[in-house]
């Protein structure tokens, strides 16, 4: 296993996300873009101040090219689990975690069917399609990821409708659904459908925990 030196500031973090390699040809059909650095830094960094990184196993799921798993492995996950149906970026996600050997795994798959077992002592933090090509893609992440792990941090397009549909989700699954911030998302023009150079648009930033964990914890 190798010895990381884990970031000790918020900055940091998007600072070496930001080095991170893109996609080498994004696919449209999978909303593929760069998770920017400050906002992957911005929900991270909130997990890791919540206790819910350090030492942890963070599941990756619709991982890309890694950013998410780099950060937590970065500010101490003991393990990262990047899960994503395309090969081509889990072998740009393997160059970028390359720094971590033994500390990763890789798996191709569906996130429909996810061949992982369903475990409190994990956490997923993922940036799920956001239904732009295929309408409810981000309920069907969301609903996989609930599955998974007692903790999940997720990024959604910001609608209000958005927020209501994500919030009846998770309580249906037994959740306890928390906003943890909005931001502005930057993305430079990659995909056939950008019209602009550089596309912004706000996100919202969410943590859900299983409401019998939460109850135990004491979160509100």
């Amino acid at each position: 296993m190798t010895k990381v030196r884990k970031v000790r500031h918020k900055h940091d973090l998007e600072v070496a996300l930001d080095r991170l390699r893109d996609f080498e040809e994004p696919s449209e059909d999978l909303e593929q873009y760069r998770t920017p650095g400050d906002v992957a830094a911005l929900i991270l960094w909130d997990a890791y101040l919540r206790g819910d990184i350090d030492g942890a196993t963070v599941v990756d799921l619709g991982c890309g090219t890694g950013i998410l798993a780099y950060g937590s492995l970065l500010l101490g996950a003991s393990t990262a689990i990047c899960v994503d149906i395309d090969w081509s970026a889990l072998n740009t996600a393997r160059e970028n975690l390359s720094t971590f050997r033994g500390m990763y795994d890789l798996v191709a798959g569906d996130v429909s069917t996810l061949p992982l077992r369903s475990s409190s002592n994990c956490v997923v933090v993922m940036n799920p399609p956001f239904g732009v090509k295929k309408r409810g893609a981000d309920v069907v992440f969301l609903r996989s990821a609930l599955q998974v792990c007692g903790k999940v941090y997720s990024i959604h397009k910001y609608s209000p409708g958005g927020v209501e549909v994500i919030t009846r989700v998770a309580e249906e699954e037994g959740y306890l659904p928390l906003v943890v911030a909005e931001a502005s998302m930057v993305i430079k023009q990659r995909l056939r459908h950008h019209r602009r150079r550089v596309h912004r648009f706000k996100v919202v930033l969410f943590r859900f925990v299983r409401t019998v964990q939460a109850e135990e914890e004491g979160d509100e």
